[in-house]
C-alpha cells in the first residue's frame, strides 16, 4: 500500500515539474562581467561614503578639540561684570591711611 501511494505521488510530481518546465522558457541568466562591473560600483560608493563619513568624524574631532582650548585659555583682560558688593557679615571697615599727618606745634 505504501509503494502505490508512493508510485502515485511520483507520477503527481513528475507531472507538476513538467508541467513548470513546459510552461515558457528559462530565463536569461546576467553575464558574470555585469555583475562584476555592478558589484565593483557598489564598492567604490561603500568606500567612498566610508571616507566622507570618516573625515567628517576627524573633522567634527578637530573644530571641538579647538574651541575646547580657546575656551580653556584665560583672558588677559577679564572685566568682571558688577562691582563686588560687601554683604552684611562683611561691612567695610575703614582702615588708616598711612600718610602721616601733621601734628600742632609746640607754642
Amino acid at each position: 500500500m505504501d509503494q502505490e501511494m508512493d508510485r502515485r505521488e511520483n507520477a503527481e510530481l513528475r507531472a507538476a515539474f513538467e508541467a513548470l518546465l513546459d510552461a515558457g522558457p528559462e530565463p536569461p541568466l546576467p553575464s558574470v562581467t555585469d555583475a562584476a562591473v555592478a558589484g565593483g560600483r557598489r564598492i567604490r560608493r561603500r568606500r567612498t561614503a566610508v571616507a566622507l563619513a570618516g573625515a567628517l568624524v576627524v573633522a567634527a574631532c578637530g573644530v571641538t578639540t579647538a574651541v575646547n582650548v580657546a575656551d580653556s585659555r584665560p583672558d588677559s583682560v577679564q572685566q568682571p561684570l558688577a562691582p563686588p558688593t560687601p554683604t552684611p557679615a562683611q561691612e567695610p571697615t575703614e582702615v588708616p591711611s598711612p600718610v602721616a599727618t601733621p601734628e600742632p606745634a609746640a607754642r
